[in-house]
């Protein structure tokens, strides 16, 4: 689900950044986009998260099955 979130959020910063790059002086679209990298920033850490948990129960698991052996 984050990383179906993260696409969507970089999708929408995309147009916002090459705006700004055009009209540097629409200040606004700099905190649009601060406001999305912070976003992109979090769910990065969630993705982050849920991979290591994942990781580690699949250790944990094979852990398990050696010892039930």
């Amino acid at each position: 689900m984050p990383e179906k979130k993260l696409q969507e959020l970089k999708t929408e910063r995309e147009p916002l950044f090459r705006r700004l790059a055009s009209n540097p002086n629409e200040i606004h679209l700099a905190l649009e986009i601060k406001i999305i990298d912070d976003q992109i920033a979090e769910c990065t850490r969630l993705i982050q998260k849920e991979r290591k948990t994942r990781v580690s129960t699949s250790r944990l698991d094979a852990t398990r099955s050696v010892v039930i052996e």
